[in-house]
């Protein structure tokens, strides 16, 4: 970029751990990056421990005191946080660089009871930093969810907006165009306590006694960022289940192996107890699938309508949800069971492709944007 195009730039510094890719975390955190250094009036570095990405430019820090004395961070106008999990790097908002403004995006934090006794401590320390929000000048929640849980946590104020993230669906399709011999469902996610896996195969056991529609469920999960003592419990409960011909563990998948995935699949299920987001949610609707759930946390908003929720969390209450669905797709004529009423296939399409317009990297680019600039005063 010449250098009198520098000049006047608002600096800002993205402070992300870890840029990780198939990580919903790390994805937003390089889609702040990328759309604010598309932005001539903005000047990016990024700051972490980790990076899977080539195109996220800055460097590596391995302590707070690095980060504090980092010459990017010293100078910046802007700093962004992006938090899901403590870390050293979020107690920097707490002196800052000492004239910069602070922004945290907030990803919200899986409560103990969904996780293993061995995680407990970190979650309680990630519930205590996020009293360091307070020194923030403006808290960028994720969700309707999260915006809920800093209320919870006592930080409110105007200088709290929802932000919704950037989803780029590994693939575009229509549910009107898939095949309906056999219906495909499909996970996408983390294998971990708090997403419900092992409900997720009780669910698709009581399935299978509930409907004489053939049907498959793949499973697929990033194995980098899953708890493999959970996973083993996982190939159990199938094996158990006498489910291995309709329960498939692809585990960690290609890209384009997850776009085909979605393209294929009628049904996004998922048998999460804790979710601050969903992205899957928004590729599953880009891809013509139609979200099941249980009816918890952002859950409960994600899918605006064009799901259907399970009466409450148990797999009994998925197979049910499930099985609506189901018989809907597999019935010649008949309409979708969906939340927000009954509608044709075609017209599911249409509403999902509306939808998740709001979630493009080009709308996220200016919210991100308009923000940044009314912070230093250039909007």
């Amino acid at each position: 970029m010449p250098v009198d195009q520098l000049i006047g730039q608002a600096r800002v510094v993205i402070v992300c751990p870890w840029f990780f890719q198939a990580d919903a975390v790390g994805a937003a955190a390089r889609e702040t990056y990328l759309r604010l250094s598309y932005d001539d009036r903005f000047d990016v570095t990024a700051l972490y421990t980790l990076n899977d990405y080539d195109d996220v430019k800055g460097r590596q820090v391995a302590t707070l005191a690095d980060l504090l004395l980092d010459p990017d961070f010293l100078v910046a106008d802007v700093i962004i946080y992006v938090f899901a999990i403590y870390h050293e790097f979020f107690n920097a908002m707490l002196v800052g660089n000492g004239h910069a403004k602070q922004v945290v995006r907030f990803h919200n934090v899986t409560p103990k009871r969904f996780m293993p006794e061995k995680h407990w401590g970190v979650i309680d320390k990630s519930f205590t930093q996020i009293q360091n929000f307070r020194r923030a000048d403006e808290v960028w929640a994720d969700s309707r969810e999260n915006l809920e849980e800093l209320a919870r946590q006592h930080v409110i104020g105007d200088h709290i907006h929802v932000v919704p993230l950037a989803v780029i669906p590994p693939a575009v399709a229509k549910l009107e165009d898939k095949p309906t011999d056999l219906i495909e469902l499909l996970y996408v996610g983390r294998f971990a306590v708090s997403k419900g896996i092992l409900d997720l195969v009780k669910a698709a056991a009581q399935l299978k006694s509930l409907t004489d529609t053939p049907f498959r469920l793949r499973l697929v999960g990033n194995m980098r960022l899953s708890d493999q003592d959970y996973v083993s419990s996982i190939q159990r409960e199938i094996k158990k289940a006498g489910l291995e011909d309709v329960v498939e563990m692809v585990g960690t998948a290609s890209n384009d192996m997850l776009a085909e995935a979605f393209k294929t699949s009628h049904i996004y299920v998922t048998a999460s107890r804790h979710e601050g987001f969903c992205v899957p949610v928004i590729e599953a609707l880009a891809s013509g699938c139609i979200p099941v759930s249980y009816p918890v946390s952002n859950l409960r908003y994600i899918a605006d309508g064009l799901g259907k929720l399970a009466a409450d969390d148990t797999p009994g209450s998925l197979a049910e949800a499930l099985h609506k669905v189901v018989e809907s797709l597999s019935t010649p004529s008949a309409l979708l069971s969906l939340d927000r009423g009954e509608m044709s296939a075609a017209q599911f399409d249409k509403m999902a492709a509306e939808y998740v317009e709001g979630f493009s990297p080009l709308r996220f680019g200016q919210n991100v944007s308009d923000r940044v600039g009314a912070l230093v005063g250039d909007d």
